[in-house]
C-alpha cells in the first residue's frame, strides 16, 4: 500500500485544477526514459536505477517508487510513497523545476499548485496507521 501521485507534462501548458482539462488533452513528452531518470535523481540522488523502468528511492524518512514503465519518450510516470511528509517539498520542487504536474491520485488534486500538498500523504499515514496498527 502506498499514496500514490502520477506525473505528467500535459501539450497545452499547465491546469490549476483536474478539472480544467480537455478531454482531447495528451500528456507530452517529459523526456527519454534516461533524462526523466537525471531529473529524478536531482532531487533523490541516492535513487537505485538497476530496473531502468522502476526506481527505489530509500532514505531515513521512508521510500518512493518511481514507475516510469517502458516508453520512449517517456509522458509520464507513477509515484508510490511510503514516507513522511518530509519528501513532499521535493516532490513538488522537482515539478515545478522540470513542468512537470504531480497529481494526487486520491484528491484529484495537483500537488504543486496545492496549499497543503502533503495532505493526501497525511490522510494515507492515518489510514495505514489504522490498517496496521502503527506508523
Amino acid at each position: 500500500m502506498s499514496w500514490d501521485v502520477s506525473v505528467q507534462r500535459f501539450s497545452r501548458g499547465e491546469y490549476a485544477e483536474i478539472t480544467e482539462i480537455p478531454e482531447d488533452e495528451s500528456c507530452a513528452p517529459l523526456g527519454s526514459r534516461v533524462e526523466v531518470q537525471i531529473a529524478i535523481s536531482k532531487f533523490f540522488p541516492s535513487t537505485d536505477w538497476s530496473d531502468p523502468a522502476w526506481g527505489n528511492y530509500e532514505s531515513t524518512d521512508g521510500s518512493i517508487e518511481f514507475n516510469l514503465g517502458s516508453d520512449e519518450p517517456n509522458t509520464g510516470f507513477m509515484m508510490h510513497i511510503r514516507a513522511s511528509a518530509t519528501v513532499v517539498p521535493s516532490v513538488v520542487a522537482m515539478c515545478i523545476a522540470e513542468h512537470w504536474q504531480a497529481l494526487d491520485c486520491g484528491s484529484g488534486e495537483f500537488l504543486e499548485r496545492s496549499a497543503t500538498p502533503d495532505a493526501g500523504l497525511e490522510q494515507w499515514i492515518d489510514y495505514r496507521k489504522d490498517v496496521v496498527g502503527h506508523a
